[in-house]
Parts: C-alpha cells; structure tokens; sequence
C-alpha cells in the first residue's frame, strides 16, 4: 500500500521497520509530519515485520509519501532490506519505529551529506531518552553513561569506526548500501545486524559522520532484566560476526590472536566464577528500580550500580559467546535446568573379579536416577570364576563375552561399537558408585559445550583426582562420606589434560572425533592418559568433578606387581607417542605446549570395530538383554 505524492525522485528515503508496535509507529509518524523538509524531498517506507496483527495506517491522513510493506518475520535486518530496495532516494536513512525525531532531522542529514562532499559517510544522530523512558531508573543508568551507547567518545562531525553504525538515527549513500549488499539477514535480532553491516561499509571505505545537531529520542525504557538478555544476545550475534569475518577484535581480542580454547575456557571459568553474583545483583536492582521508579538516580547510585552493571552483564555476554560457539549456554545448568535425560551407556570389563563386579553392579542400580535412561554393557574377558555366566544371568546386564583376555582397551572398543548412548561412562569393575554421582557429572557436561571428559575423584587415584578414605569399605559408609564431601565441593571442578579412567564420562562428540582407545596400550596402562590426552589434543576440556566421590577397591601381591610391571612398560609406549622421556616415568611437563601443537583428525583417532560375533556362551532367558560372544 502506497500514497505517492511525488512528482519526481526524493533526496531522502525513511526506511522503518517495525514489529507490533503501533501506538509507537503513529507517534513517530506524527513527528514526520512535522519535518521542515520540502515533502517532494522524502518517502516514508514503513516495513511490517510479519506482525501477528499486521499494522494498519492510514496513509491518506499523511502529508508525506508513505509506504507501508509487509513480509513474513524475518528481523528487522531483512525488513530494511526490503524498504531499501523499494527506495527511491540518493540517500537511505533508517530509523526505529520508537523514534521521536526533532522537526529538523531530515534537512540536518541531507545538510550534513553536502557538507561532507563525499558518499562515503554515513550520518549518524542523537538518540536521547525520552522523559516518560527515564520514568525507569535503569533507563536512567543507560542514558547518563556508556552501558548502551558510548555516546562519550563520539567527536561532533568527526568520522568513527563502524562499532558507532547504528541505525536509530543513521543515513547513508543508497549507492554505497547497494555496494555491500544490504543488511546481512541472518542476523534476525535488532542487536549487531547494524554494526555487521557498518563493518562491510567500512572495508569499503565508508566511516561514521557524528552530528550532534541530528537530533532524536528514543521512546523505549530499559529494565535491568533486559539489558542483561540483550547482554546475553550480544555475545551470540558478535561470536557468529567474528566467525563470519573471522575476525577476533570483534571480540575484543587483540589482532593476530584466536579464539581458541584458552580463550573459551577463560570465558567458561570466568561465568561459573561469578554467575550466581550477576544473578543475585540483577534480582537486587530490580527491587531497587521498583523502589525508585519515577524518581532521580542519584549520582552515588549511578557511579556504583553502572561499574556493578558493566562487570556482571560482562557474564551475559561471555554465556552469549559460548553458546554460539560451543552450543551451550552454561547459565542454563548453573540456573539448575536439567535438559530432557538422554540415553547415557555404562561400560565395564571383568576379568576372574566375580565379588567385585558384583559390588559395582549393586552400587549401579542403588545410586542411578530413576529418570535416567541407561544401558550396562559388561565386557567379561574369558573369566574363570563364573562371572560371565553372572552377568548374563543380570536382566539389566548386557554381557559381552570374550573367549580369552584380550585387555581392557579392546574390551571397551568392543563395548564402544554396540553403545548407543549420548555419553558413555567407563568404569573399573572395582568401583563401587555412590549416591548423585551421574547427576553431578552430567552437570559439567551440561554446563560447559567443550568439556569432553569428567572424571571422579577416588580414595585409589591419580591426575589429582585422589581423596583420602580410610573409614569403613561397605555401601552406606562410603555413601555418606560421599553425600559430606559432595556437599563440602557442591559444584566445584578443575580442568586437566589427562584424567584416569576407573570413573569417567565422556561426550559422544569425543568418540566422533578421536574414536575409541589405543589398543596398543593392551592390556592395560596409559590407555586413558592417552585416550583423555587425545581428547584434549582435539579441542575439547576434561574436568574432574571434585564433588563426586567413589571408592576405588585395592589390590595387592602379585597382581599389584604386574601392574606396576605394565605401567613401567605403557608408559615407554606413551612416552615415545607424545615426545615424552621415557626415562622420567610420569613426567608430563613436555606436554606444555600442547595447545601450540597442530594434530589431524587421523593422528587423533583410533577406530573400534564391533567385529564378528559367534555363538551365545550361556543360556539365557526371554527377559535377559543379548549376550554376545566376541571373537578375535
């Protein structure tokens, strides 16, 4: 719909997009009407952004020429692209349908556009507050400092970088807009669309002109609630404009730098750091601005509550940034919300260890969440004692079963190929679990997008993962020491390169990525430094999980023996694998620099075949789970 007045083509076209805001679209109107500029000088393209209730307007009652288009909702971005294209003018000015505009404003852009004697400047306005916004106190923190706009480093009729494109009060050379392509419409929000797009202007030569004298309002009122989301919004929409550009200052990272994992580790420690103070601090402001709604900040409130926004919104922003980049906003699971349960598969070996084993499948079904799918897979390794014959008898045991040993990285592989959870759990038949122990290694992966392993921690243990345990061996004593040093380290973790592997939990995503363990680490020894080192090769952060407690059964004599025999051994082979000394058992210092170190998919990556499967060792009844007989 159009009422064309014209008799000839404007100097100026208005674009505005606008999204179920009437009252505010005919306010802003009403201030059209009573422009100074010469009406045969300007068009108003007015775009409905798929508005539910479409905007309706009576174009006739306007002195102006109107247009008002409509498209299915797609960002304002894109609406402006729309109004764009059907523009007439050698300039487009774009400006939000909340505006209250000063009589003057368009013959001031036009003015400064001849004065600048160049079409590669974009003018860009004032956009104060109005007097009913500032009714809201927050609003009168963002419009007495830089929380919004960084009005304060604006130079009147000075050129600035693209960071100041913003298109509430903003005109530019139609041409040159055409030049770049427009807004990009992938960005859908009203947040960044416009400064992504001043980043291209500026490639092309094109710069901010401030005029202080382009004068503005802006009707819109601002809630702490709000600027922390909008916070949130800019960190995903300037991770994916640095992605795009793949440019890192855009992040305000310095240049020639990445974003890398030191970087996303630093923004995920710095949210669970202090996520529960932002939390804490927005609740509070609201009852301040509640309390003090309609009356004058005063300037010790401002000077304390802007330095406390600007450091804990920062929170907002850096979980905008890792959920665009990792897939996961850590806020959510800091906040307590528990995504739908997923399948999560539970992988042990036995060999000759029947009471064990035993001990570790009774503390399975006393400690898993009655809300949480899983699946055991025990692999049984040619056992003498009747455990195979054991496992098989478990209804809620799928039992592997191997003629001979073939050790405990095969094993798992083995295992690895038939699960089918979104994470696996390995664990040491001699693990006795204990209560909330899932739920709380959940938790780390839920939280954090790149954690790739969680280990626990044990009273037998290594990588730091070792508590001290002395009291007595059975389930309820070693659950409630569990329950105490859970309380006592609630949600508190540390990052590792290397984790062991009698209680971990891994991410699908790791499996995709470096596949299964390296079997030639059978039977047994530096298979899991190996496999979690992999994993922190390929990007991804192991955690121990310090409030998750399990015991870990000892051994002794000539067992003991042989272990310290294989590990001696495994850890030349480890050594040798990651230009190690092999002469300093145990040392991971030369592992440093790990970050530095550039690996393919294919160095990283061991595959685990599920292999031929032969006849059912063991009878078996219609309720038990399969029971395979793996051949070698």
């Amino acid at each position: 719909m159009a009422i064309d007045r014209l008799a000839g083509r404007p100097k100026l076209s208005v674009v505005v997009p606008t999204y179920g805001r009437p009252d505010k679209l005919e306010a802003l109107l009403a201030t059209i009407e009573r422009q100074t500029l010469d009406r045969e000088r300007f068009e108003v393209i007015v775009v409905d952004d798929g508005t539910p209730q479409p905007i309706a307007l009576d174009l006739a009652r306007y002195s102006f020429a109107l247009e008002l288009l409509r498209q299915p909702n797609a960002g304002p971005g894109a609406a402006r692209n729309l109004g764009a294209e059907r523009a007439r003018g050698e300039f487009v000015m774009f400006l939000n349908d909340d505006a209250v505009l000063a009589q003057d404003l368009f013959e001031v852009h036009l003015k400064a556009h001849r004065e600048a004697r160049s079409s590669k400047v974009a003018v860009l306005g004032t956009f104060t507050f109005t007097r009913e916004s500032l009714e809201e106190p927050f609003t009168q923190l963002c419009a007495e400092s830089s929380l919004l706009f960084d009005f304060v480093k604006l130079r009147d009729r000075e050129l600035h970088p693209w960071q100041f494109f913003w298109t509430c009060n903003l005109s530019l050379s139609k041409a040159e807009f055409d030049a770049v392509g427009g807004f990009d419409p992938r960005f859908r929000e009203a947040i960044v669309e416009d400064v992504e797009l001043g980043y291209r202007l500026q490639k092309n030569g094109v710069q901010v002109l401030f005029r202080a004298d382009a004068k503005s309002e802006h009707a819109h009122a601002l809630t702490v609630d709000g600027y922390f989301k909008r916070a949130l919004r800019l960190g995903v929409n300037l991770a994916r404009m640095a992605y795009k550009h793949d440019d890192p200052t855009i992040l305000w990272l310095p240049a020639g730098s990445k974003v890398n994992r030191s970087y996303l580790l630093s923004a995920q420690m710095t949210v669970e750091a202090y996520h529960e103070s932002a939390e804490k601090f927005v609740e509070a402001t609201r009852r301040w601005a509640d309390s003090k709604r309609g009356q004058a900040v005063t300037a010790a409130e401002r000077e304390k509550l802007v330095a406390l926004t600007r450091k804990l919104s920062h929170v907002s922003y850096l979980r905008g940034v890792l959920l665009e980049i990792t897939g996961t906003d850590p806020g959510a699971a800091l906040a307590g919300v528990r995504p739908p349960r997923e399948l999560v598969s539970i992988i042990a070996c036995s060999y000759n260890a029947l009471e064990k084993t035993k001990n570790c499948v009774e503390s399975l079904r006393r400690t898993l969440p009655a809300d949480q799918p899983v699946e055991i897979l025990f692999v049984d390794n040619g056992s003498s004692d009747g455990s195979a014959e054991w496992l098989a008898a478990q209804s809620d045991v799928r039992l592997l079963a191997n003629a001979e040993n073939v050790g405990a990285p095969k094993a798992r592989n083995q295992a690895l190929a038939r699960a089918r959870g979104k994470h696996v759990v390995f664990l040491d038949n001699d693990i006795v679990l204990t209560p909330a122990w899932l739920e709380r290694m959940l938790y780390f992966v839920e939280l954090d997008g790149r954690t790739g392993c969680v280990g626990a921690c044990a009273d037998r243990a290594s990588h730091g993962q070792e508590v001290a345990y002395s009291g007595p061996t059975d389930f309820d004593s070693v659950a409630a020491f569990a329950r105490s040093h859970g309380a006592m380290n609630a949600r508190k973790t540390k990052v590792m390169a290397t984790l062991a592997s009698f209680c971990i939990l891994v991410r699908r995503e790791v499996l995709d990525t470096i596949g299964g363990f390296d079997e030639r680490f059978s039977p047994w020894g530096f298979e899991d430094d190996d496999y979690t080192l992999r994993a922190f090769a390929a990007g991804f952060t192991n955690r121990i999980a310090l409030d998750v407690f399990v015991r870990h059964d000892t051994y002794s004599g000539a067992k003991l023996q042989r272990h310290v025999a294989l590990l001696e051994r495994n850890w030349k082979h480890f050594a040798a694998k990651w230009g190690l000394d092999p002469g300093r058992y145990g040392d991971l210092s030369g592992l440093q620099d790990l970050d530095h170190r550039t690996y393919t998919r294919d160095q990283l990556f061991c595959a685990f075949a599920e292999g031929p499967v032969g006849a059912l060792p063991v009878q078996k009844t219609v309720s038990q789970p399969a029971v395979e007989t793996v051949r070698t």
